[in-house]
């Protein structure tokens, strides 16, 4: 085994591959491994690249490993850290008339930089022995192995802890208390989450703006819109998974970790209850991880397989992690100078976002030809932002990099404008979506559309809670619906009306988590209601 390691010297391709698997390490509860295969591949290319470097000036396989790895070292050290900094340093800087901060002379002065590099290291192994080349080998091999096994450990690791907690948390998870009462005929049942999605006493009242009409159009299809409902919890995970549950989290676990929550969204009370009475689970990917159901008997997703990620056409969200802590950054500074064709490429993580959305929106409706009992969950990450639809559909034009968690492209003001642009795009589609399912349904279905929260950035608590929370109940009335039902109750509602339980509905509350001390507060400023 050592000859063989010190005879083939592979370490140049571990190296070459490490910041990819480093990168997918540490995001790893947001993105899956697979995103990472395109850049590792081309990774792994470069390392070839700078070997065939070192081997067609040394002649000597293990002296071109060792050639190889400071051509790596060296790039990386630009790529990564240096590139950016000086490109901004010498923007305005020339020398003898020649302007320094272009990439025309930076990419030049890498390259000469490389050589360098490279002729020296063949310079200083022209008379290295073969027992120290052995030597270096071993080592490098050794070396290069343990620093790709941290991250792949990391990986392992999660996969692994996911699946114990899942396990261990089986048996500690809140019992299904009544079974439901299934009849001959079970209507479908989609449960539509639109993230961020606020009530109109929020887009008239706090943003200002003329409400659209779609509480009166929803209201006209026989559905029940709660006007003054809010969230039981001001974020996504915490949100959802309480309603799945139909319960306040605080009676689900003694843990206010959001880690602890995931495998009470994998196997919630709501999914475990219809599958025992005969539903089938479907599931659209969400672009946030966390909402993707493991145990949906059908997953639908735009782009999904490896093949899929190999031949996407622009920048994945993940390869735009990479280009914003990288030299790549330089081209969103300067987005504007580039050609229609690169822009598109570095928007790509924005246009396979939108595709998701619109993805999602149009197969819903056809699920209603799918034969059932089906239970649909689909979790649309609009209007959160990044925006990308104005108000008629059409494209928002990017200027920032891709970010699902604080849209730069707003901080300075417009984000009110551009959130209501696309509320309103969405609307329209939802309202679509909701009457092909009520026409094509041979059993009336029901349909609960929900924001999970309301809107963070304004100045007023409410509006962080304040939700759309509209219900269509096959046409039955408001089976004991009020004005301020929230999500906790959501479902409790439905297996009453529809499987003959007789879960009590629990009080209507909304709860603030602070971050510091880990602790829920009651928020006990009054619904607004106008």
């Amino acid at each position: 085994m050592t000859k063989w390691l010190e005879k083939f010297p592979f370490y140049p391709f571990l190296v070459g591959i490490y910041p990819i698997l480093f990168l997918v390490a540490v995001n790893v509860r947001e993105v899956s491994p697979i995103v990472g295969v395109r850049s590792a591949l081309i990774f792994l290319a470069l390392s070839l690249l700078a070997f065939l470097a070192g081997l067609a000036t040394t002649r000597d396989p293990r002296k071109a490993a060792l050639a190889a790895l400071f051509l790596l070292l060296t790039f990386f050290l630009v790529f990564f850290k240096l590139y950016a900094p000086v490109y901004r340093a010498l923007r305005e800087s020339s020398l003898f008339g020649l302007e320094l901060g272009r990439h025309r002379v930076l990419v030049p002065a890498t390259l000469l930089l490389l050589i360098a590099v490279l002729l020296l290291v063949t310079l200083l192994l022209r008379k290295a022995q073969t027992k120290l080349l052995a030597t270096l080998a071993l080592a490098g091999n050794l070396v290069s192995l343990l620093l790709v096994l941290f991250p792949l450990l990391s990986m392992g690791g999660y996969a692994l802890t996911r699946a114990r907690e899942e396990g261990n948390n089986r048996a500690a998870l809140p019992q299904v208390e009544q079974p439901l009462q299934t009849g001959p005929v079970q209507p479908d049942i989609y449960y539509i989450i639109l993230d961020m999605h606020t009530n109109d006493n929020v887009v008239s009242n706090v943003l200002d703006f003329k409400l659209s009409g779609f509480t009166q159009e929803l209201e006209q299809l026989g559905f029940f819109v709660a006007p003054c409902s809010q969230s039981n919890y001001p974020g996504t995970q915490r949100s959802i998974t309480s309603s799945l549950n139909m319960d306040y989290l605080q009676a689900l676990t003694d843990s206010t970790d959001t880690t602890e929550l995931y495998p009470l969204l994998m196997n919630n009370r709501v999914q475990r209850a219809l599958v025992d009475a005969g539903y089938r689970i479907y599931n659209f990917e969400s672009g946030y991880k966390f909402t993707n159901l493991a145990h949906a008997d059908t997953f639908l997703a735009p782009v999904s397989s490896t093949l899929d990620w190999l031949t996407y056409p622009g920048i994945t969200p993940f390869e735009s992690l990479i280009m914003q802590v990288s030299a790549g950054q330089i081209l969103y500074e300067y987005r504007a100078q580039l050609s229609q064709r690169m822009q598109y490429l570095i928007d790509a993580p924005f246009v396979q976002y939108r595709e998701r959305i619109l993805y999602t929106l149009e197969t819903l409706p056809t699920l209603a030809a799918e034969p059932g009992p089906k239970f649909v969950f689909a979790h649309i990450l609009a209007p959160h932002d990044p925006f990308v639809f104005n108000e008629d559909g059409s494209t928002i034009v990017r200027r920032t990099p891709f970010n699902m968690t604080n849209d730069q492209e707003y901080k300075g003001g417009g984000f009110e404008k551009a959130y209501v642009g696309e509320l309103r795009y969405l609307d329209q589609r939802v309202l679509a979506i909701v009457r092909e399912l009520i026409a094509n349904s041979s059993t009336p279905p029901v349909i609960i559309l929900q924001g999970d929260h309301g809107l963070p950035r304004l100045a007023t608590i409410n509006a962080e809670f304040s939700i759309l929370n509209a219900y269509y109940l096959g046409g039955e009335g408001d089976a004991g619906l009020s004005n301020t039902i929230s999500p906790v109750n959501s479902f409790r509602v439905v297996f009453n009306h529809f499987f003959g339980t007789s879960y009590p509905l629990l009080e209507d509350l909304s709860y603030e988590f602070n971050k510091q001390t880990k602790e829920y507060r009651l928020l006990t400023e009054p619904f607004s209601c106008q």
